[in-house]
């Protein structure tokens, strides 16, 4: 079985493999733990400058990686920070 730590990091991969695919010409610009509380993720168009932003709660992230893609899908993450601009997953 994974340590913590290990799943947190397959956790982080695998939301910022689905982050730059749900948002064509966005970059990750920001990317921080705050350990045992929530990690941040900033996305900027470089284009046009805007931003979404998306932190996501630290239990989430120990929590089995192995589900983390149908999680994101499926609680339609990307469509959520789309509306708000800055989502708390």
């Amino acid at each position: 079985m994974l340590e913590e730590k290990d799943c947190v990091q397959q956790s982080l991969k695998i939301i910022r493999e689905y982050l730059v695919r749900a948002f064509p010409g966005f970059d990750v610009t920001e990317d921080l733990s705050d350990p045992s509380i929530c990690h941040k993720f900033t996305l900027t168009n470089a284009t046009t400058s805007e931003q979404l932003k998306l932190k996501v709660g630290w239990p989430r992230l120990s929590d089995d990686f192995e589900t983390m893609e149908r999680l994101l899908v499926h609680s339609d993450v990307a469509g959520k920070m789309r509306d708000n601009k800055y989502y708390f997953w």
